[in-house]
């Protein structure tokens, strides 16, 4: 093979490879200290209050803290840089939850038991629900 032809190759992977690890950078993200809320996209309801969570870093991961809409949840949680696995089962309080904040509850307990996917900027649950990222006060 020709030396300039050579060349030309070599430079042609590193920049593939170099696009590569520079779509995997931009797609992790820093979860530390972070707050998320549904959007009202998935149940599309105004006076209703959806799922949201908190993130605060640990030794083990993420210490991961909110609301089902009803009840409050407590767990661990870690990141692989492109999905958050919730350590199962999660810590639940039992109040009473009626109608659709009932069915929003049951439907956002049995989703977070699969890992939230990063999509973009939000967070995919497994049934399509999506988290968006409180912005920080800085």
């Amino acid at each position: 093979m020709n030396k300039p032809l050579m060349m030309g190759l070599t430079l042609m992977m590193g920049v593939g490879l170099s696009a590569c690890a520079s779509k995997q950078a931009e797609t992790s993200m820093d979860l530390a200290n972070s707050r998320w809320y549904m959007s009202g996209d998935y149940y599309q309801i105004a006076d209703i209050k959806l799922p949201a969570f908190n993130l605060e870093q640990n030794e083990q991961g993420y210490k991961i803290s909110g609301t089902t809409g009803c009840n409050n949840f407590f767990g661990q949680a870690s990141w692989d840089g492109q999905q958050l696995i919730i350590e199962q089962p999660l810590a639940l309080t039992r109040k009473m939850c009626t109608g659709m904040a009932n069915t929003i509850e049951a439907e956002f307990v049995e989703a977070i038991a699969q890992p939230l996917t990063l999509d973009g900027e939000q967070l995919r649950l497994s049934n399509g629900a999506k988290f968006k990222r409180v912005p920080s006060k800085d």
